[in-house]
């Protein structure tokens, strides 16, 4: 009897080990978080390289400066053109804010430097 007391202890003590073992590796799995965000980037605003690509539409204009303030970017733009082809072009920017504007006119040229950055969406 003595002996088959020892077998269950011995047995006892393996199953202990095993389950500290195991709960241990749990605990680590569940404090471990794996941070990979590398391809899961979510933009709030739009990016410098958007702003390029959607004001390719303008015919005559000029990129004057590009200021990013919390994550937004305030682009400075000047239009080139007569008094129609200014207001043709102004209408293509319906999907921005204008924060700010300025509407040159010269005896030769025409122009309109406005300050625009991306709608919010409410």
């Amino acid at each position: 009897m003595n002996k088959l007391c020892k077998y269950i202890l011995i047995i006892m003590i393996i199953f202990l080990f095993a389950q500290v073992f195991y709960i241990n590796k749990l605990d680590q799995a569940k404090k471990s978080k794996v941070y990979n965000n590398a391809y899961n980037i979510v933009y709030k605003h739009k990016t410098l390289k958007e702003f390029n690509e959607e004001l390719n539409c303008l015919a005559e204009k000029n990129i004057l400066s590009a200021n990013e303030i919390d994550g937004k970017w305030y682009i400075k733009v000047k239009i080139q053109g007569d008094k129609e082809k200014l207001l043709n072009e102004i209408s293509k920017l319906e999907s921005y804010d204008i924060k700010d504007y300025s509407i040159n006119k010269k005896i030769d040229e025409n122009s309109i430097v406005v300050e625009i950055s991306s709608k919010e969406n409410a």
